[in-house]
This record gives C-alpha cells, sequence and structure tokens, in this order.
C-alpha cells in the first residue's frame, strides 16, 4: 500500500487521501472478501433471513476492510519487540486452529461425504458450536448473527436490526480511526510538538517551564525529601491516634468523635510549614530575588504541594469519617469547614509567611531542632495565623452547627460557605503575599542570610 506521506508536498487534504487509498483497496484487494461478506445470503433459506443478510453484506465488507487495513500498521509497530512478536504468533496460530475446527464442526454435518468426520469430532462439537456463539456477542460477529435472529425459527428481527443499526455505528467509528490513522503520517514535521528534554530531572520535567512551574517542582521535592517537611506526614498519623484515644478515654461516642480528627489534621497539613515557608525555603530566596523572579510566581509555586496533599487527604478522611460517623449528610458540612481550613490555612500562611518570617530549623536539620532566636516573634506569629485560619473557616463552622441543630439545606450552605470564603482567602492570600514578597525582597533577603 503507498504511504499516505508520499502526498506530503501535494495540496491534497488527508480526507482526500483518505477516501482514494479506501477506494483503491476496496476495488483492489478488497474484491477478495466479497464471498465471504455474501455467504451468509446463500447460508440462509427464509426471505427475512435473506433480506437481513443482503443488508449487512455491505457492512461486513466494509468493517472487515476497516479492521484489516488498521490491523497491519498495528501489528507492524508490536512486532518491533521480539517478546511481543512471538505472543503474536503464538496466539495468531490458536485462533487459526480453532477456527479450522469451528468450521470443521459446523460445515461437516451438512456434507454427506464427511460422516466420518462428524463422528470423529464428536467429542469437540459441544465445546465449538460454542465458540461461534460467543463471537456472535462481540462487536465484529454481530453482522454474522443477525440473519440468524431473522429466520423464522427464532422469530426475532428487531434485535436483527438493533445488531444492524450497532454495526453500522461501528463501520463509521472504524472510518474515522482509518481517517485519523492516514492523516497522521501527514502532519508536516515542523508541526509536530517537541518533546521535553530528557535531561529534566525528577519533578521538573513535569510542571510548567515558566517560575512558578518551577518553584512548585522544588517544593514538592522538599516534602519528599527534606525531613523537615516529611515530618509532617509522622505528625498527622500520630494526631489521629491520639485525638481518638482522649476521645474514647473521655467516653465521646465514636460517631462523635470521628468527627474533629479531619478538620485538625486538614489545619495542620495547610498551616504547618507554608505560614513560614520563606524561613523553610530561605536557601533559594535570594535566587529569586536575583533573578527578580515575580512574587505571585514564588507564592504559588511554593502552595502546590500544600493543596496536592490537603485534596488528597480530604479524598481520604472525607469518605472514611462518613462511614464513621453513619451519616452521609454530614458529608456537606465537613466537606466545607476542610475546605475553608485548607483554602484559608494556604492564603493566611502565604502572606503571613512573607510579613512576619522567624527562624525555623535550616534545611537538612531534623524537624524538631529549635533554632537560636533573639525574639519571640515566631510564637507570637504561630498563635495569630492559627487564629486568621479558624477566623476564615469560622462561617462554615457557623453554619455546620447550625445544621447539626436544625437540619434541612444548612449543611449544604456550610459547603458552600466554607468553598466561597476558603477561595476568597486563598487568592487574596496568594496575591496579597506575591505583591509582598516584591516589595520586602531585601528584607527577605537579609532575614534569610541572618538565620
Amino acid at each position: 500500500m503507498l504511504s499516505p506521506r508520499a502526498f506530503l508536498g501535494y495540496p491534497i487534504s488527508p480526507l482526500a487521501v483518505s477516501l482514494t487509498i479506501m477506494l483503491y483497496a476496496i476495488i483492489g484487494p478488497g474484491i477478495l472478501l466479497l464471498p465471504m461478506a455474501f455467504a451468509p445470503v446463500v447460508a440462509w433459506p427464509d426471505a427475512a433471513s435473506q433480506q437481513v443478510a443482503w443488508a449487512a453484506a455491505p457492512l461486513l465488507f466494509l468493517q472487515t476492510l476497516f479492521v484489516i487495513s488498521l490491523a497491519r500498521p498495528l501489528g507492524m509497530l508490536l512486532r518491533r519487540h521480539p517478546r511481543v512478536a512471538a505472543w503474536i504468533d503464538f496466539v495468531g496460530s490458536v485462533a487459526i486452529l480453532f477456527g479450522g475446527f469451528t468450521a470443521v464442526v459446523v460445515i461437516a454435518p451438512r456434507v454427506p461425504e464427511l460422516v466420518w468426520l462428524v463422528k470423529l469430532m464428536r467429542p469437540f462439537n459441544t465445546f465449538f458450536r460454542q465458540v461461534p456463539e460467543a463471537l456472535a456477542g462481540t462487536p465484529f460477529g454481530a453482522l454474522w448473527a443477525a440473519p440468524g435472529y431473522a429466520s423464522t425459527t427464532l422469530g426475532d428481527p428487531a434485535t436483527a436490526w438493533q445488531l444492524l443499526s450497532f454495526s453500522a455505528l461501528l463501520v463509521v467509528v472504524l472510518l474515522i480511526v482509518w481517517i485519523a490513522l492516514i492523516g497522521m503520517p501527514m502532519r508536516a514535521t515542523r508541526r509536530l510538538p517537541g518533546p521535553r528534554r530528557t535531561r529534566v530531572p525528577g519533578w521538573f520535567a513535569r510542571f510548567p517551564a515558566n517560575p512558578a512551574g518551577a518553584i512548585a517542582a522544588r517544593s514538592v521535592t522538599y516534602w519528599l525529601r527534606d525531613p523537615r517537611y516529611r515530618a509532617v506526614y509522622t505528625v498527622l498519623p500520630l494526631a489521629l491516634a491520639v485525638m481518638l484515644l482522649a476521645m474514647w478515654i473521655g467516653g465521646v461516642p465514636f460517631e462523635i468523635a470521628v468527627l474533629v480528627p479531619l478538620p485538625i489534621l486538614t489545619l495542620l497539613l495547610s498551616w504547618s510549614t507554608i505560614h513560614n515557608d520563606v524561613a523553610y525555603d530561605n536557601t533559594a530566596v535570594w535566587q529569586h530575588v536575583a533573578a527578580q523572579t515575580p512574587g505571585w510566581a514564588d507564592r504559588r509555586g511554593r502552595a502546590v504541594p500544600v493543596l496536592l496533599w490537603g485534596l488528597v487527604l480530604l479524598a481520604v478522611g472525607i469518605p472514611l469519617t462518613v462511614w464513621g460517623h453513619g451519616d452521609i449528610r454530614v458529608a456537606a458540612p465537613l466537606a466545607g469547614l476542610c475546605i475553608a481550613l485548607l483554602f484559608g490555612g494556604i492564603g493566611v500562611g502565604s502572606i503571613y509567611s512573607v510579613r512576619f518570617p522567624y527562624a525555623a530549623p535550616r534545611p537538612g536539620d531534623p524537624a524538631w531542632q529549635s533554632p537560636q532566636s533573639a525574639t519571640s516573634q515566631g510564637g507570637v506569629a504561630q498563635s495569630v495565623s492559627v487564629l486568621l485560619v479558624l477566623l476564615a473557616a469560622l462561617p462554615s463552622l457557623v453554619l455546620g452547627a447550625i445544621w447539626w441543630i436544625e437540619g434541612g439545606v444548612w449543611g449544604w450552605l456550610a459547603l458552600a460557605a466554607g468553598v466561597v470564603v476558603g477561595l476568597g482567602v486563598l487568592l487574596s492570600g496568594l496575591q496579597g503575599g506575591g505583591r509582598s514578597f516584591d516589595e520586602r525582597a531585601p528584607e527577605l533577603l537579609a532575614f534569610t542570610l541572618r538565620n
């Protein structure tokens, strides 16, 4: 078959090339498929079955032609791998053997000269007669089975015409795939998207090639490798176990106690590092200042890992909490409160870490090592930032409490309030934090060199 790429230098559309190649395939090797396509017309004696067989013949011809045309490039692609090619040969040999035995079992009883073969194959008759029945239920066997449903014996013409309609849709899908396959080699080489450089390390290859993407990739790497960030993964399960144990000792019912840990864990995750991330990532601040990285890119990039892990925590924690509580209606207010805490913690932390940074453990130090500091600004900054996050979640918490007492739509209002207020605080914090980063770049650089 002529390669479609041979027409690349001519003003011919891919659709015209596809239809031309298909026409040549029909009047060329495709003619050998005509006896197979019209075989059901001869095989079925009654008029109703022949009518369906005549309607199925062109569809059967086109379906087989398209399948062969699509299977050829797929087989060439798969045969490049020796192991896959060996499996293809094995499966093809088994299919040919099964097909031959099935044809013998079906055709031999109708030929008097092959009575001896029928007796020889009698132990396998039941098995090989089930093969056509199984294939008739597949999309590529529906056209062969359609005349049988229209026969006077079965008497189900509606099913026959439904199979024809389904097969016609399948032929259209195969035609579209065929046209797309022909059009791919005709794309100009200069329009093909260039691959990312293979030497881009780790997460940098998975984020956009811009300042925010680079900072996000570095932040995700810190969260996975830096012991100061990995401590969060240790604290969260430990905090969950301590809270549940404390409430169990205090006699709090389990269906009530199970509602408490998830909001607290969300607050810890969203607030724990981002409220002082400038101090945590102080080795990179001078690079941002020297490269004149926009503040909004710094803030958005650092917020990405917290958003990712927070959404994972909510996706796992909310269904488990609802299951432990036993009432699915609690999902809406619980989700609203947790979303407000997550977004609010990121928003407040994004602006607070730029305005009021304090000394933190240096990169590579243990997470609980207390750095030396001449002021007590760290304790004040932590307290105020936590209060601001709780203030952002207050509307959702109040509406959730009203739902707990009154029921009704208050739970959905709590969810809406959590999403709206949380997004507002998140966007405001990223925008304000970015503006403050641009304004206070010299002060931040001096702080990171001193601490």
